[in-house]
């Protein structure tokens, strides 16, 4: 049997409505990205959306509305995708890295204030595998030290805690609709805000900071080429239609995994209570000693795995820059080295989970 780590879900409906506007010869954001963008908005209960061409974009927007400038520093987790702290360098700011929880892999809130100096303007979370962390705590964090919270939310579209959804508590929050997201343009994000005026100032810089008036272009202020298509808003607002259906049929795979590997040596990240997982990834944690080793195996017999995340502080880029070295974010590294991330989308069937599952406690 052959494994694919992702298929994105897309449905001739899809390709559909991006082929009508391809053929309109309209690619420029138009009527559709706004449509996109408004019901996208709705459905995360949040005032403002606004299409970009990344997460990546998204975040570095929300840092320079942010106001972060070179020198400042701003908290995040060394267990992501290197783009998290990758955009806090685009400004010449500094990343503080804070270890993360050991059971969930998420920013260690208990560990949070310790990092806190004068230069501290931001806090940077990332909801992990499809996990939020516990916006209610670190909100009441970054007002006592009067912080700004920027969230990831990358993997985290159909997330909530608490009754909290992405946005809703910070500043903005970065949406992904990468090709392995579980809504997907294969590029293209979103900044989710309950803020009007960061809306309007994000949808300048997304376009070079560059206004249409009286039928002419203007740039007001320096900005960056940052938008999106209207065939991608067209795919992705036909997928937003069913997300929830999809969303269902990831949790109950992802519930599944859960229930195989409970009590049998597997290891994976706990979910907290009132909270509703986006099931976006499953990752189990092995014995980092066996890791690649067990990776080759599942290889072997036709299931393709990832890993998510080898540390950023350890990537060679960081270590040199930063002199980062082994043991400076000991439950990072350990999560880290130990993930192989299991294949997870709606078009898995009960059949090649199952050889999956078979497969993993063979090589164990």
């Amino acid at each position: 049997m052959k494994i694919g780590f992702l298929k994105p879900a897309i449905t001739n409906q899809d390709i559909k409505v991006m082929n009508k506007i391809i053929r309109s010869g309209w690619f420029a954001p138009g009527k559709v990205t706004e449509e996109f963008e408004s019901k996208l908005a709705r459905y995360l209960q949040i005032k403002h959306a606004v299409m970009t061409s990344s997460a990546t974009a998204a975040l570095h927007l929300s840092l320079i509305m942010a106001g972060v400038q070179e020198g400042d520093e701003v908290i995040t987790t060394p267990l992501s995708y290197v783009a998290t702290s990758n955009v806090i360098l685009y400004q010449r700011a500094v990343p503080v890295f804070v270890d993360v929880n050991a059971e969930t892999g998420l920013l260690d809130l208990n560990k949070v204030a310790a990092k806190i100096t004068k230069k501290t303007k931001i806090i940077l979370p990332v909801h992990l595998y499809g996990q939020m962390v516990d916006m209610k705590k670190l909100k009441k964090i970054a007002t006592k030290h009067n912080l700004i919270i920027i969230e990831d939310a990358a993997h985290a579209i159909e997330a909530q805690r608490d009754g909290v959804r992405p946005g809703q508590l910070s500043f903005s929050a970065a949406l992904s609709f990468h090709v392995a997201k579980n809504i997907t343009s294969g590029q293209g994000g979103a900044l989710v805000t309950s803020n009007g005026g960061y809306a309007q100032r994000a949808e300048l810089l997304r376009r070079d900071g560059v206004r249409n008036v009286n039928g002419k272009r203007h740039m007001f202020e320096l900005g960056y080429k940052y938008d999106a298509t209207e065939f991608q808003a067209a795919m992705l607002l036909s997928q937003l239609k069913r997300i929830e259906q999809q969303h269902q049929k990831r949790n109950l795979l992802f519930q599944r995994y859960a229930k195989a590997f409970s009590g049998m040596g597997v290891d994976f990240p706990k979910i907290a209570p009132r909270t509703k997982h986006a099931c976006h990834m499953f990752v189990v944690w092995i014995d980092p000693k066996k890791r690649d080793k067990i990776r080759k195996f599942l290889a072997k017999a036709g299931i393709d795995t990832s890993i998510h995340y080898d540390p950023i502080h350890l990537e060679p880029y960081y270590r040199k820059q930063f002199n980062y070295q082994r043991g400076d974010f000991p439950i990072a590294e350990k999560l880290g080295f130990s993930t192989i991330t299991l294949p997870l989308y709606p078009a898995l069937t009960m059949e090649q989970q199952g050889y999956i599952i078979k497969k993993v406690k063979g090589a164990l």
